[in-house]
């Protein structure tokens, strides 16, 4: 986010949780200032989540005791950069690094 805004190009980072089971608005607020300051975080209904991981094609399944809260959730780590009308641009693996990153968007 910094490399980009640098370079005098605006962008806003946002986090959305598929775990909405556990992860409380509170919870997505204090995860997301780990990160970045402006980086926004979303969670909302079990089916909110699973149609926005549905569209943007996101893998995740619980492992463990899926019925308690001692369970893990494997997913794929992806990042994505749409344009200021919500419109996919391309994505970013989870191997791809901040510099080269940046030079793609802008």
């Amino acid at each position: 986010v910094d490399l980009v805004e640098n370079a005098g190009k605006t962008i806003t980072p946002v986090f959305i949780s598929i775990d909405p089971e556990r992860d409380t608005v509170k919870r997505v607020k204090e995860y997301v200032k780990e990160f970045h300051p402006r980086l926004i975080g979303v969670t909302g209904s079990v089916e909110a989540c699973k149609s926005a991981a549905k569209q943007y094609r996101v893998y995740y399944h619980k492992t463990g005791d899926e019925d308690g809260d001692d369970y893990l959730v494997d997913h794929s780590i992806i990042m994505y950069l749409v344009d200021p009308h919500g419109e996919f641009v391309t994505f970013y693996g989870k191997n791809y690094e901040a510099a080269p990153m940046a030079e793609a968007i802008l």
